[in-house]
């Protein structure tokens, strides 16, 4: 993340939380600008606002991007350009934290600190960060099918299971009724393969003058059954669930006590001091 993203990822989150309470972005970035009473413009890097039903009220916020606290200095030259400007309050968000003086100075202006930054080691406490599971899984397979002929053992190579569960290919019996060769093997696999947990092989035989056929019909053979061979496969499925996933940003309110966890996806939860949920933004 950069300074840009930073201050993108502020907007979006005071817009996510201003929603039910009528608050609207009126700016951000390079080209949020006004000009104030010394007649001097002042770039500004999220403008917010909201009313009453009777007065408009701005609330100008800084985004510090910064690896080091933000001093008093900064709070008093971001105190100073709201005044100028007749912006009604001041926010200061930063990744780091804040200096005692700045905090003071801070709570005494009544501008207002916030720390966003991503978790860190004491923020997990009490929660599980991350989950990996591997699960073993087993799969039926089918290993060979064949259609069963007076000639000989005929393979319409559906050892591949591709061909088998295509539904290209269907069985006609004598009393006109139709199977797909794909109910078929789904059906030796769910219930033999599956319920016997083994490598099974099955014959089943067909009613004299039964026809496996294209659907098309373009290809016609008389069969007398089939033989089917199958098993169980397992492979390991990894599952893993990142905290990063569901807690991407922790912001924090310096004198409210407010605290939030920020996704990835904008989803927006608040935590009372006991750390219970207060509410959910979207």
């Amino acid at each position: 993340m950069n300074w840009q993203e930073y201050e993108e990822l502020v907007k979006n989150i005071y817009e996510i939380l201003g929603k039910g309470n009528g608050v609207k972005i009126e700016c951000y970035g390079n080209n949020c600008r006004r000009i104030g009473k010394s007649s001097v413009e002042h770039q500004i890097d999220v403008l917010t606002s909201h009313s009453d039903g009777i007065h408009n009220y701005l609330t100008a916020i800084e985004c510090k991007y910064w690896n080091e606290k933000v001093t008093k200095d900064t709070v008093m030259k971001v105190k100073e350009i709201v005044d100028d400007c007749n912006i009604d309050k001041a926010v200061i968000v930063s990744k780091i934290g804040f200096t005692p003086d700045a905090i003071s100075y801070a709570k005494f202006v009544k501008v207002e600190l916030v720390e966003l930054r991503e978790p860190i080691d004491e923020d997990w406490e009490g929660r599980v960060k991350d989950i990996i599971v591997n699960m073993h899984v087993q799969s039926p397979q089918l290993i060979s099918y064949e259609n069963l002929v007076d000639q000989q053992e005929y393979d319409v190579q559906t050892s591949k299971q591709k061909f088998v569960f295509a539904e290209d290919y269907i069985y006609q019996f004598p009393d006109c009724t139709t199977q797909t060769i794909k109910s078929i093997a789904e059906n030796f696999l769910r219930i033999k393969v599956i319920i016997l947990n083994n490598e099974v092989e099955e014959k089943i035989d067909f009613p004299e003058g039964t026809i496996f056929r294209s659907k098309d019909k373009s290809y016609l053979l008389k069969v007398k059954g089939v033989k089917l061979k199958g098993k169980l496969t397992e492979f390991v499925e990894k599952i893993e669930i990142r905290g990063e996933n569901y807690i991407w940003m922790i912001m924090k309110t310096v004198f409210e006590g407010k605290r939030f966890t920020v996704t990835k996806e904008g989803e927006i939860r608040e935590f009372g001091n006991d750390k219970t949920l207060n509410n959910v933004y979207k």
